[in-house]
């Protein structure tokens, strides 16, 4: 069994009996990959699957695994690669693995024999492991850490090198691999200290020069810490003197001015350093201010990633004569891998850096604290403190006198500004504009088209660190176009994906957004993870309320927390917005089980808002039964109808964002009932945006097996083809859901879809017809002793005989039979606006102006600009048959702005063909053509609304 050997530290070699075998196929040699790597160890199929396959799984990806499995098998032996619990394990030593060997050799290294057990385990590396095509999964998951723990092997091995006096070894390991991973600083800190062991100092003090610049040009970033402060001690350091032979003469001592004491601590500007005009011209006003005697303490903040600390550097680096005596810098430390600065690290670099010996520091923070004030007292200098974790790390740095403070942080550092009165300066992504400059800065050996430059700038969000790594990719790839990199960032499930620097955690985004992260309590966490679900652009609180399942005063702290953080934003007074890439990893960081609880949640919260919306509008779309409010919900009231409304249309965008989220989870009749309860807003939408979250509803219904439910949305969407003129599709949506609706012995569902059906073929002319299906609507609701649903047939019936042109018949059966209340059936009709057109039709003017002026009157307090062009239209054909021709035309501009600020809601009730004819007759005198009034009244839509 031990006999078989498998190599992945480099192109995959199999042996058996120390001879080699071949693993034919790609997939096949992933999956013995992954098999190895958990040498000994039950892997499960499912993870198996995922691994070989992610999201392209096979139709039947167990029968595939175990075809492969077969393969391997016949390969290695059925003693080797066997079934296990839910799975597979290949049943070898770790031994026999040379990545797990490995692994367990470095784990080993310690206590005296730590260099022996690294040089074994180097001398296992043949290459970097999953270069060949042996699974995405392994070069994104698991190569990435592997090479990390070999180039720490590396490290560790030439520090003790340096150590043992073997200098000159180091910097030969090291040197060979650093052009390899030219961007890991720790790499460079191991080769500075060798360099400076083995006496080559000024070496050491280039190499310095080179990282640096190669962080600032292709990374926007300084040098580490741990890198500054090398480089600050190879410049403290000081060579042996030379030897003097008797009467040799001697060089005097030079003599350090007062100048040279000056700290000048800024570290580099970035020379492609671009916009931000802005934010600069904002903190030149803070200087003015601090001229003028202000001490000052300014706190630029913003999200990981936006560039505060090249931001800061390249103002300071711009300003330096302002503060003659100097400028301090210092790394807080507040975010990152590793802990913050504790305040008297802190306060010893500082105080260091101004002169004071290390042994004259008090060990007392108060102490220390008293001191840098009295140091700085009679200075005017400039303390840069980047990247703090919080106000509370700030404190004890902050100086007296005239020196200004800059710091910066991805906290708002809310408590400075109210006990120091520190001001804040949030900075936001880049603008457009200032994004593409960048991206042509760091593309200038390359010839980029202008749109695929701002395309690729929009893809990473603006975010100065995410257009640093996309153009670094481009640079590192010649052949890569931006068009293609452009389709990368399009295709991949997370952005971040195609933007990651794993080897680099300083430029690798899911590391910067993490740091940020592990800032929060798991509250917080949990809110910030379930905010990545958010649908649409924005969110407000009583939707947050519902994704965390707490009440608004809770998500309000909670939210204020991420604010505070600046992981969520609020760009205006009540919405909330995330960044597309902090989105990516909050989503990235939920889990499946808590997401899908969440999406429940958001959409039972919307769906139970908008019944609540309906009631508030006087319109009940009751028909379709729903699912009852999530736990941890509470649905929104509304006082009047006009909050409900501004409610609605301010959600419209981010309600059909919910279905098609929910669709996607598989919450499909949560999806379908959110579309149903959307049909009143959605009235107030352009067809154009209801008809594709109809037809994803109806779709939803039907998988759902719900064929009722379906026959309600199918009749909604009948009524969308309608409103775009498309009467033969709407006829056709009509009769199939009554016939559904027939089957079940729906006969509210029946009522409604033959009243419509009904309605259309009247529109197409077919009005005989027309008649028969509305009485048999009527029929329907009467013998169900539905008194509501039988006067909405009536009222359908009264528009077809106004088309008829039996005006009388119309007016009979609205004046005697209908009323003129509105009709509590899920419906918006008027029977008044029916019996205008008939009036209108009978000549009988006044009348009609006298309905018209009560349904104007009504259609303003429901601020229902639709009905309003409705109601002026038909007014406006009243007085051009009176003679009042100038008021006509006035009348008609009225209804062409509602339609230029509406558009055409609803092509079966009005056109701007229709109001552009009416325009042109404006002029003729009545007596000209009195025929146009049948037409006027036939024309115009009537004043029945078709039903959900």
């Amino acid at each position: 069994m031990t006999d078989v050997n498998i190599c992945l530290l480099g192109p995959l070699i199999v042996t058996r009996a120390g001879e080699p075998v071949e693993v034919p196929g790609r997939r096949p040699r992933t999956l013995l990959s992954l098999l190895a790597l958990e040498a000994g160890t039950p892997v499960s199929a499912d993870l198996l699957a995922d691994r070989i396959w992610g999201e392209e799984l096979p139709d039947n990806p167990r029968g595939s695994l175990h075809t492969y499995i077969g393969r391997l098998r016949r390969v290695l032996g059925k003693e080797v690669v066997r079934r296990a619990a839910g799975g597979y394990i290949l049943d070898l030593p770790r031994s026999s693995v040379d990545a797990l060997a490995f692994i367990d050799l470095l784990d080993a290294a310690e206590g005296p024999e730590a260099y022996d057990r690294l040089e074994e385990a180097i001398a296992l590396w043949r290459a970097e492991p999953f270069d060949e095509p042996s699974g995405d999964s392994l070069a994104e998951r698991t190569r990435p850490w592997l090479v990390d723990r070999y180039l720490a092997a590396l490290e560790h091995r030439a520090e003790l090198d340096i150590a043992a006096g073997r200098a000159a070894k180091a910097v030969a390991d090291v040197r060979r691999v650093v052009g390899d991973h030219p961007l890991r600083e720790s790499l460079w800190v191991v080769l500075l200290d060798a360099l400076d062991a083995a006496g080559r100092t000024a070496e050491a003090l280039e190499a310095y020069e080179e990282v640096r610049a190669r962080l600032a040009d292709e990374l926007g970033a300084d040098p580490s810490a741990e890198l500054r402060s090398t480089f600050s001690r190879l410049l403290a350091g000081s060579s042996p003197a030379p030897e003097v032979s008797q009467g040799q003469a001697t060089v005097p001592a030079q003599r350090v001015s007062e100048e040279d004491m000056i700290p000048r601590q800024l570290p580099a500007d970035i020379p492609s350093f671009s916009g931000r005009e802005a934010e600069l011209r904002l903190l030149d006003a803070v200087t003015i201010s601090h001229d003028a005697g202000c001490p000052s303490v300014v706190a630029v903040h913003g999200i990981g990633a936006v560039g505060k600390t090249a931001f800061a550097v390249h103002w300071a680096r711009a300003r330096t004569e302002h503060f003659p005596d100097g400028q301090l810098f210092i790394d807080l430390r507040g975010f990152g891998p590793g802990e913050p600065l504790s305040h008297a690290q802190a306060l010893t670099t500082l105080l260091i850096g101004l002169g004071v010996d290390a042994a004259s520091v008090p060990a007392e923070v108060d102490a220390a604290s008293a001191l840098l004030r009295t140091t700085l007292a009679q200075r005017r200098m400039l303390l840069l403190l980047d990247n703090a974790r919080d106000s509370t790390q700030v404190r004890p740095l902050l100086p007296g006198g005239d020196s200004l403070v800059l710091v910066t942080s991805r906290s708002q550092l809310r408590g400075l500004a109210t006990r120091e009165g520190a001001r804040r300066l949030a900075l936001d992504t880049l603008a457009p504009a200032e994004s593409a400059a960048f991206l042509r800065q760091r593309l200038i050996d390359r010839t980029a088209d202008e749109e695929d430059v701002r395309a690729l700038a929009d893809r990473c969000g603006h975010l100065p660190l995410a257009l640093a790594v996309a153009a670094e990719r481009c640079s590192r790839y010649p052949d890569l176009s931006l068009t293609d990199l452009v389709a990368e960032l399009d295709g991949e499930t997370s952005r971040l994906a195609a933007l990651e620097a794993p080897l680099d955690p300083i430029s690798d985004l899911r590391a910067v957004f993490s740091w940020s992260y592990d800032s929060l309590d798991e509250e917080s966490r949990r809110a910030f993870r379930l905010l990545g679900l958010r649908p649409g652009h924005e969110i407000g609180m009583p939707a947050m309320a519902a994704l965390f399942a707490v009440d608004i005063a809770a998500a309000r702290r909670l939210v204020d927390k991420l604010v505070d953080a600046n992981l969520v934003r609020e760009h205006r007074p009540g919405r909330f917005v995330l960044h597309d890439l902090i989105r990516d990893y909050a989503l990235e960081m939920g889990s499946e089980k808590e997401s899908g609880e969440a999406l429940l949640r958001l959409v039972s919260w919307y769906t139970h808002s908008l019944v609540a919306a309906s009631e508030a509008d006087g319109r009940s779309f009751r028909l379709m039964s729903l699912d009852p409010v999530v736990d941890g919900v509470t649905p929104l009231s509304f006082a009047t109808s006009q909050q409900a409304r501004a409610w609605g249309d301010r959600e419209w965008l981010t309600m059909g964002s919910a279905v098609r989220l929910a669709v996607r989870a598989g919450l499909l009749e949560p999806a379908y009932q959110l579309v149903n309860k959307m049909f009143s807003l959605s009235m107030r939408h352009p067809p154009a945006e209801t008809i594709p979250l109809q037809e994803l509803g109806l779709d939803a219904a039907l998988r759902a097996g719900q064929h009722v439910d379906a026959a309600y949305i199918r009749n909604q969407f009948g009524i969308s083809r309608a409103r775009v003129g498309d009467l033969t599709r709407a006829i056709t949506e009509f009769r199939g859901a009554a016939e559904v609706f027939r089957e079940a012995g729906t006969a509210a569902g029946l009522e409604m879809a033959l009243s419509n059906c009904g309605q259309a073929l009247s529109m197409t002319g077919s009005l005989d017809e027309a008649v028969a299906v509305l009485e048999e609507a009527y029929a329907v609701a009467d013998r169900a002793g539905m008194a509501d649903r039988a006067r909405a047939s009536l009222i359908g019936l009264a528009e077809v005989y106004v088309r008829m042109e039996r005006y009388e018949d119309a007016v009979r059966l609205v004046q005697e039979e209908i009323g003129y209340a509105s009709v509590d059936v899920d419906s918006s009709a008027s029977p008044r606006m029916t019996l205008v057109d008939a009036l209108i039709g009978l000549r009988r003017y006044a009348e009609a102006e006298t309905h018209l002026r009560l349904e104007l009157t009504h259609r303003l307090e429901e601020r229902n600009r639709w009905g309003e062009a409705n109601v002026l239209v038909r007014r406006a054909v009243v007085e051009r048959e009176t003679d009042r021709l100038a008021q006509a035309r006035a009348t008609l501009h009225e209804v062409v702005v509602i339609l230029d600020e509406v558009g055409e809601l609803d092509r079966t009730a009005l056109t701007r063909e229709r109001v552009e004819e009416l325009l042109a007759s404006v002029g003729s005198s009545a007596s000209a053509d009195r025929d146009v009034d049948a037409e006027a009244a036939q024309g115009l839509g009537g004043g029945v609304a078709l039903r959900p």
